[in-house]
């Protein structure tokens, strides 16, 4: 046994100096020095907790700081007049955002990189449309809706931490930039990601956030330049295999002819088809993949390369239960109520809630308790 750990050190020390000795477009690992830090279990309500408030709304980031969230999770999109905006989908989702008359949006009209913050501020995402199928099944029928939530800035989520006086949480932000011409409409108008990390850089710099924030994604483009921007600002890799989901959901492209779009000029062949060792060659500090596809060993080897695991989405007890086993440091939910009651159970250290009734986005942490479906296809995870 102890030969084995040996020489599975042995290993892990050759693969790090060979990530390490690629150079070139790559930081230089010397330059890591990510400032955020978690005292407990990293525990992220997704999206803000999209099971329980309207998602990517203050009202969800409020919901989070009373669940005493460590982070919050969150979508960014950045406009027209470069304004970060808080949104999972870069064309208004027509299943949670109606117009000034009520109505719920025709599916892909408007694309919020082409719009304005003022054109934007015009739409209500506060109230899913119950008649939208599954993904109101899934996760709309324990939400309590919010009529006349907008779509915020990242500004203004800052200021709303700051209102709540919340002095530990981390805001996990994540930049939806699609590299990919198989995404589509999303490809088609996809942000720069110099500009795109600039734009976050600048925000960040302006409320004094850089030892609160990571910054996520699964174009690695923009992890690396973060890194060549600010290194101060802690990164995290996203990948996804899912071919299920659609030709897009596969980030890696393992024995394929090319590179992925999706590694920012990494082949993953060069890294025996593995994503953690591919993440440590571009320095991020934190993986973070979709919880089914990862084990033990996984794990294991991101903690020796130094770097922590945090999966997404992980919504049932059984699979709660299983990432604690694994010993992942933090894990991403649709239902912040469910994972925080299995975390202390388990006698997981975590961050009291932060309650601020005198806040206009205070609604409490009730939800509808009512049976939910498990959606297919990337559904319960990616739409």
């Amino acid at each position: 046994m102890q030969r084995s750990k040996v020489m599975r050190r042995m290993v892990i020390a050759g693969l790090t100096a060979a990530v390490i000795g690629l150079g070139g477009s790559f930081v230089s690992q010397q330059q890591a020095y990510a400032k955020a830090s978690f005292d407990v279990f990293d525990f992220e309500p997704h999206r803000g907790g999209r099971d329980a408030r309207p998602e990517n709304t203050l009202y969800s980031y409020a919901y989070a700081m009373e669940m005493g969230a460590t982070s919050i999770e969150c979508d960014m999109q950045l406009t027209k007049d470069n304004r970060i905006v808080m949104s999972h989908n870069p064309i208004l989702n027509h299943k949670i955002t109606r117009d000034k008359n009520g109505n719920y949006v025709e599916d892909g009209k408007y694309d919020i990189r082409l719009m304005t913050l003022d054109e934007i501020r015009k739409f209500d995402v506060g109230v899913m449309d119950p008649n939208c199928g599954e993904y109101y099944e899934g996760h709309g029928k324990t939400q309590i809706t919010v009529p006349g939530a907008q779509i915020p800035t990242l500004d203004e989520l800052f200021e709303l931490i700051q209102e709540y006086g919340d002095k530990k949480v981390i805001v996990n932000a994540e930049t939806k930039s699609y590299p990919d011409p198989l995404s589509g409409d999303a490809y088609k108008n996809s942000v720069d990601p110099v500009r795109f990390v600039k734009a976050f850089n600048d925000v960040v710099k302006k409320y004094g956030m850089e030892d609160r924030v990571l910054l996520q994604s699964f174009d690695w483009r923009t992890l690396i330049e973060m890194k060549k921007l600010n290194p101060n600002i802690s990164l995290v890799a996203l990948w996804q295999e899912q071919p299920s989901w659609g030709p897009d959901a596969v980030s890696l492209r393992a024995y394929q002819k090319g590179k992925s779009p999706w590694l920012g000029g990494l082949d993953i062949d060069d890294y025996q088809g593995n994503p953690i060792l591919a993440a440590k060659a571009i320095g991020v500090d934190i993986v973070s993949p979709y919880y089914p596809e990862i084990s033990k060993q996984d794990v294991d080897l991101a903690h020796e390369l130094g770097m922590k695991v945090v999966p997404w989405t992980v919504n049932s007890v059984t699979d709660i239960n299983m990432m604690i086993d694994m010993g992942v440091d933090g894990m991403i939910s649709d239902k912040p109520w469910v994972l925080r009651s299995v975390l202390e159970k388990r006698g997981i250290k975590l961050h009291e809630p932060m309650i601020n009734p005198n806040s206009k986005y205070h609604t409490g942490v009730d939800y509808v308790d009512v049976k939910t479906k498990k959606m297919a296809g990337g559904g319960d995870s990616a739409e």
